[in-house]
């Protein structure tokens, strides 16, 4: 996998990514206090599926391509989850030419209220300049720093209430996420009442296996993980399936999470045998 995300944009892991974001930003606007979305890893913010960088991995064709060419009658029928999805992504389709998709902060933005706030950390210089210009948000701070030392700096937020999107570029990680359980940590000591959802790759069940035991080993509470494997385990491929653990996940994400993945199962699923869509608690109350 190439950790620029441009050559991603749009597959299946970015589907189930931002329908569970927008899931997890709708639970949280339920309440009337305002709130703050923290982007670890913020990317670009929008993209052109019609480039030379997607067109060669196309993995967007295994991903949003296919629900886009649904029928009508099939996707009015899907949770609302993925029909907001779908909405956004038709809309920027719409205004900006059929190889458009957004990037994570532009969902969020979409999903949130104008009283909520985002902060978004991108690191490299030449994302960071597409992100500057395509996020144009009063109610978005953009930074382009290192989230790995940045997050710590901007938690708790003065909202005291909000959700942090870590979706790091994982060939920077090793083995079973050290970096990454050590940020989280790091984190949760300074605001333990904030949800975090952390995107990861599947490619090995042996290496999510051991990272699962050492966030058990964190004594953090309330850890949710949402899965879809569109191929089986042992299938000789780059990405099986990804999965999002949830810390601190809103009241009922858990059944809108699992609503949504069983719908996007079928359509996403790459072999008519294996693969799976489950939403489980690593850790309970």
């Amino acid at each position: 996998m190439n950790y620029r995300h441009h050559f991603h944009a749009g597959n299946f892991a970015d589907v189930m990514k931002h329908v569970l974001l927008l899931q997890l930003l709708t639970r949280l606007n339920l309440k009337d206090k305002p709130y703050r979305y923290v982007d670890t890893h913020g990317g670009a913010g929008k993209y052109d599926l019609s480039t030379s960088a997607a067109q060669k991995s196309g993995e967007f064709l295994n991903g949003i391509h296919r629900l886009v060419k649904l029928d009508d009658s099939i996707t009015r029928n899907a949770p609302a989850g993925v029909q907001q999805y779908l909405k956004i992504v038709n809309e920027m389709r719409e205004g900006s030419g059929k190889g458009a998709y957004p990037g994570s902060p532009w969902f969020a933005l979409e999903g949130m209220r104008e009283m909520d706030k985002a902060t978004i950390f991108e690191m490299q210089r030449d994302v960071f300049q597409q992100l500057y210009m395509n996020i144009r948000d009063r109610r978005a701070g953009l930074h382009e720093r290192d989230a790995y030392e940045g997050l710590l700096g901007v938690i708790p937020p003065k909202e005291k209430r909000g959700l942090v999107m870590i979706d790091p570029p994982y060939e920077l990680e090793r083995k079973d996420f050290p970096q990454l359980v050590e940020l989280l940590c790091a984190a949760y000591r300074k605001w333990p009442t904030g949800c975090y959802a952390v995107w990861y790759p599947i490619k090995d069940r042996a290496m999510i296996d051991r990272f699962e035991k050492k966030m058990i080993k964190t004594g953090i509470r309330r850890q949710l993980v949402c899965e879809i494997c569109v191929w089986p385990d042992d299938t000789p491929v780059g990405l099986n399936g990804c999965g999002l653990l949830v810390i601190n996940p809103p009241w009922k994400f858990s059944e809108d999470a699992d609503e949504a993945l069983q719908w996007l199962f079928p359509h996403l699923r790459m072999s008519e045998n294996g693969g799976h869509a489950a939403v489980r608690w690593l850790v309970g109350e």
